[in-house]
């Protein structure tokens, strides 16, 4: 029986990677799976609400354009501002996300790592309980958490690393993995040094592993990827013959 598996997205970063993770999930699983049903690899990642239905059995789900509202992500939806979390639930997934399992501020953390950690964590603390727990409740075999956020701010830094803190305390026997996006050296977030130092304590602390991702170098790999496209020769029957010319 696979286990599950919940994400939480954490700040303005942590929420715009989110959006791109489970369009890849549904896409990835909708390449390997041509009938489009739900299977047990998906109920990892994703519900079945479709009362109809029981994972395994045959219930088509599309590929994140299609009959999606069938699934729901097994995602907490956290930031201490509204707007990329309003666009993630007005989008072309918003019937992935359930609304119960998303917390919102107005104000912002001020890309200060003690005011989300010290002031936003503390006041939210019920809340983000309430919020965790109820797909936690929801899972049959529940294995790990999932954060995903960046330390250069003060919402992903601040308040990801007080959850990080939550989990520890009310799920001791749940792993806790986080996908941490570090700042690059020419930041223009003057406390974004200050941020990862604090965060890293609190990584070392209380995260069962950490998987680093480093601004700085995704955008090399971005770069080498774009020459490399516009250097490749073109045949003639390619439908892309220029370089500026994409899917």
């Amino acid at each position: 029986m696979p286990r599950e598996l919940i994400t939480i997205q954490v700040g303005q970063c942590g929420n715009q990677i989110g959006c791109r993770f489970w369009e890849m999930c549904l896409k990835e699983h909708a390449a390997h799976n041509k009938k489009g049903y739900f299977d047990e690899a998906l109920s990892s990642f994703f519900r079945n609400v479709d009362s109809r239905y029981d994972p395994p059995h045959n219930l088509p789900v599309g590929d994140g354009r299609g009959r999606i509202q069938t699934l729901k992500a097994r995602a907490v939806l956290v930031d201490m501002e509204e707007g990329v979390v309003n666009e993630l639930l007005t989008g072309n997934l918003a019937e992935l996300f359930d609304t119960r399992q998303q917390l919102t501020a107005v104000s912002g953390a001020g890309n200060n790592w003690a005011h989300g950690h010290h002031g936003y964590g503390p006041k939210y603390a019920d809340d983000l309980l309430e919020k965790i727990r109820r797909p936690v409740e929801q899972s049959e075999s529940l294995q790990s958490f999932l954060m995903l956020h960046s330390l250069g701010g003060g919402t992903g830094s601040g308040v990801g690393t007080y959850i990080l803190n939550l989990l520890e305390d009310n799920f001791p026997d749940v792993y806790r993995f986080t996908a941490s996006v570090f700042p690059s050296e020419d930041d223009d977030v003057v406390t974004s040094p200050y941020n990862s130092l604090l965060s890293l304590a609190e990584l070392t602390d209380h995260a069962d592993c950490v998987l680093p991702i480093e601004n700085a170098a995704l955008q090399d790999i971005c770069t080498n990827i774009d020459e490399n496209y516009r250097c490749a020769p073109r045949s003639p029957s390619s439908p892309f013959l220029h370089g500026t010319d994409r899917p």
